[in-house]
């Protein structure tokens, strides 16, 4: 616990240390407005046109690209100017444990299938894209980043340094997964008559972690907590057991 809390603060002293550098295209002044402007815009187009499509993480994400290309700021200096984001992301995922506390009688009355689904997801999930990206002829990175696919950003980027694999794709993958997750999973599950939320948060919160897991909150408390309860579970599990089954 105390080697977290170190890590956390040296990212914190980072941070600061990045604030005070001079103003440039990808100092945490500019990109930290851009990334709340651009997520808004996306939102308000979310909200207006209603399209999954258009979700608000995919809309936010296009503009905030479009203007980094334009600006010509490559991804290692944006990463360095979003670390405040990147440091709020551990507690962000831990208040998803509110709409569990909230439902948790709910999640006690099912329990055992649940863990059976967990073990079924969170092993067939990253297995699923590793074997298929082998097939493709797939390099070594490429497989450890498929194998953090279903986990939430932060335990996937210290799974990836863990790994020695490259963080900046592991990133782009969860986000890739997860933006893919909340786009198409409800409407899918619907084709297939799945309609208890339930069910329906667990396997948003299995398959798209925390994008997932924002996607089942507009759905309802008990869908979101599900998927909070999922994503939690799954990324521990992963986080437990894939280092011993990967080798650096």
């Amino acid at each position: 616990m105390w080697i977290e809390w170190q890590r956390w603060l040296d990212q914190l002293q980072r941070v600061i240390g990045d604030f005070a550098q001079p103003l440039t295209g990808a100092h945490p002044l500019v990109i930290l407005p851009l990334n709340i402007l651009g997520f808004w815009i996306g939102l308000k187009i979310y909200r207006r046109i209603g399209s999954p499509i258009l979700h608000p993480v995919v809309g936010g994400s296009l503009l905030v690209f479009a203007w980094l290309v334009f600006m010509g700021v490559d991804f290692a200096a944006y990463q360095r100017g979003s670390g405040l984001l990147y440091l709020l992301l551990g507690p962000a995922v831990v208040a998803l444990a509110i709409p569990l506390k909230q439902n948790l009688s709910v999640v006690r009355k099912v329990g055992w299938p649940l863990m059976l689904g967990l073990l079924v997801g969170a092993v067939l999930a990253p297995l699923v894209a590793v074997v298929i990206a082998l097939l493709l002829g797939g390099s070594k990175t490429v497989l450890i980043a498929l194998t953090t696919k279903s986990v939430t950003t932060p335990v996937a980027l210290a799974l990836a340094q863990e790994m020695h694999g490259i963080q900046s794709l592991a990133a782009g993958v969860v986000a890739f997964t997860g933006i893919v997750g909340a786009v198409f999973g409800p409407g899918l599950l619907r084709r297939m008559n799945i309609t208890d939320e339930r069910v329906v948060g667990f396997s948003m919160g299995v398959n798209a972690h925390a994008i997932g897991t924002v996607r089942a909150l507009e759905i309802s408390a008990l869908c979101g907590a599900f998927s909070a309860l999922a994503m939690g579970l799954c990324g521990a599990l992963t986080a437990l057991v894939l280092p011993a089954f990967v080798t650096p």
